[in-house]
């Protein structure tokens, strides 16, 4: 019994010195360090923060149409003929040609007619003149002289008194020489002259046909002078004048023309809530009724203000800033946004305003500048 109960306490023991002796090594085993994680670096495109006057640049198109397009109808009756030009559609023609006549023979030898026979009651009077307006005379002497019938009238001399007035309306003579002015100014109207440089944009009537007073004969349009309209956002229209540079391009810039704002509408669209802008072209090669066309207009100057795009703002009006490598966000004024950039105001110079989109930015990364 004592011989288990020895062997017992051995075994236990031996046991317990081998527990300690385990403890002790493992007391002296050194603990590895740990390894830090490393620090994430994100570079950035930012720029500082730096404001200066800009100039308000405003895109918008629209339809290019000639400055004037006027519908030419007959003043007197006759048939049709051609005049300085074919009377044809698409025919150019330069400002003062006849384009068309209206051709009645019996109306120019009607005012031949009535000029002699004016001359004819001139003729009468003259020997009274001589006796009774002595002082008169020599003027009338020279007028009745000078009339041509193949020509325009001379200006008719001037009564000296209200007796020599009375005298030359007993005589019918005012009231046939301004008769004879009227035959003659409606002799003008046998000849139609382009009121501009143009071309035929539709003929209505067939040359050698019969036309009478208000017919219509052809439609006509400028081609010296276009407006193009263009619409302008109400926020944006403050900021432009009449008088402004406009740089007018087509859709492929082969056509670029530079014009200017001639008037600015008072109305806004309900629809589209814009005004219309009325830019002014001269009428150049390539350019034609009814193209659609891109405007830049130029507007006033815009006081300390920076540019940056677009795609940087978030949430309607926030920015990025790096202070210290670390992101911070900050409001910004915007005074006028464009398609790709946008002015802005509220940051203080010198900051770091990012100016690069920037997609899930969490955790606490350092992010560095790349110019």
């Amino acid at each position: 019994m004592k011989r288990r109960l020895l062997i017992l306490g051995i075994a236990l023991g031996i046991v317990a010195v081998g527990f300690i002796i385990m403890m002790i090594l493992f007391s002296l085993k050194k603990q590895p360090q740990k390894t830090p994680r490393p620090q994430v670096e994100v570079f950035v495109k930012a720029e500082t923060v730096k404001y200066r006057d800009l100039q308000a640049v405003i895109y918008s198109s629209g339809r290019l149409h000639a400055y004037n397009k006027v519908v030419v109808s007959s003043e007197v009756s006759g048939r049709l003929g051609e005049g300085d030009v074919p009377f044809r559609n698409g025919q150019k023609f330069q400002k003062g040609q006849v384009i068309a006549k209206v051709i009645n023979p019996e109306f120019p030898l009607s005012l031949k007619a009535g000029k002699s026979t004016f001359l004819q009651n001139l003729a009468l009077i003259l020997p009274d003149l001589k006796l009774d307006f002595p002082e008169s005379y020599p003027a009338w002497q020279s007028f009745f002289e000078s009339i041509d019938i193949d020509k325009p009238l001379p200006d008719l001399p001037e009564p000296r008194s209200s007796q020599e007035r009375t005298f030359l309306a007993s005589r019918n003579i005012l009231s046939s020489y301004y008769s004879l002015l009227a035959d003659q100014a409606r002799l003008d109207k046998y000849l139609i002259r382009a009121p501009f440089s143009g071309a035929f944009n539709e003929i209505l009537q067939d040359v050698g046909v019969v036309v009478n007073v208000g017919t219509q004969l052809a439609t006509i349009v400028r081609t010296d002078l276009y407006e193009l309209e263009v619409p302008v956002i109400v926020e944006e229209v403050k900021l432009l004048s009449p008088g402004d540079s406009v740089w007018v391009s087509d859709e492929t810039a082969k056509i670029r023309r530079k014009g200017v704002i001639r008037r600015i509408g008072a109305v806004v669209n309900p629809s589209s809530q814009a005004v219309s802008v009325f830019v002014s072209l001269p009428g150049d090669a390539g350019l034609y009724d009814g193209m659609y066309l891109t405007a830049e207009l130029y507007g006033r100057i815009i006081p300390d203000v920076m540019e940056m795009p677009r795609n940087a703002v978030f949430n309607t009006n926030h920015v990025y800033v790096i202070k210290d490598m670390r992101l911070v966000e900050k409001t910004i004024e915007i005074v006028k946004r464009n398609d790709q950039t946008l002015y802005l105001r509220g940051l203080d110079e010198g900051e770091e305003l990012v100016v690069e989109p920037l997609l899930n930015v969490s955790g606490n990364p350092i992010y560095k500048i790349l110019r």
